[in-house]
């Protein structure tokens, strides 16, 4: 019997891990998921957003095409997570933004915040998340009409709907004035 240290060994498992298609690992990573995973449609094409649990214990959300050809790799989306294991994102909304990428917004737990950012749909990276709300939220919706795009959500226990505004394809937003 043959026995390897452990060097030789993660080598070994790294170089097979770098074999595997990546779409392979994005839906192996996605169904072990502790939140639902979604699935986000365009004509454009379709993608996942999944919460997965990075080496160093941390929960974070991440994103990645539904169909991979294995050149785009999964982006991250949060950062500084929770190691406790439950479910950390339990709103995402995706919303196609025209021919660059995509529109991101989420509540997370652990931090007790809703966020929002752009994906190039391109080059696979994300902007540094925008915090626009320090407390839960819930029924978070991305939706788009004559250019316009739309963050609509309610904190928890509050009936009246938020919504925020955006002309500039989500760079900046400012609150819906609902006179």
């Amino acid at each position: 019997m043959v026995y390897l240290n452990k060097h030789v060994c993660n080598i070994l498992l790294i170089g097979l891990i770098s074999c595997l298609p990546l779409n392979a690992f994005a839906q192996e990573s996605s169904g072990n998921s502790l939140c639902q995973v979604k699935e986000f449609q365009s004509k454009q094409g379709a993608v996942r957003v999944w919460q997965h649990q990075f080496e160093d214990g941390v929960f974070d959300l991440v994103m990645a095409p539904f169909i991979n050809d294995g050149s785009r790799p999964v982006v991250r989306l949060s950062f500084g997570g929770s190691k406790e294991a439950k479910c950390h994102f339990p709103e995402v909304s995706v919303l196609k933004g025209g021919d660059w990428g995509w529109h991101v917004a989420w509540v997370s737990t652990a931090k007790q915040a809703l966020y929002y950012a752009r994906v190039d749909g391109e080059a696979w990276v994300s902007s540094l998340p925008k915090k626009f709300a320090s407390q839960l939220a819930e029924q978070v919706l991305l939706s788009e009409k004559l250019g316009q795009l739309s963050l609509s959500y309610q904190f928890l226990n509050e009936s009246r709907l938020q919504v925020l505004i955006s002309e500039d394809e989500g760079r900046n937003f400012s609150v819906l004035d609902k006179k």
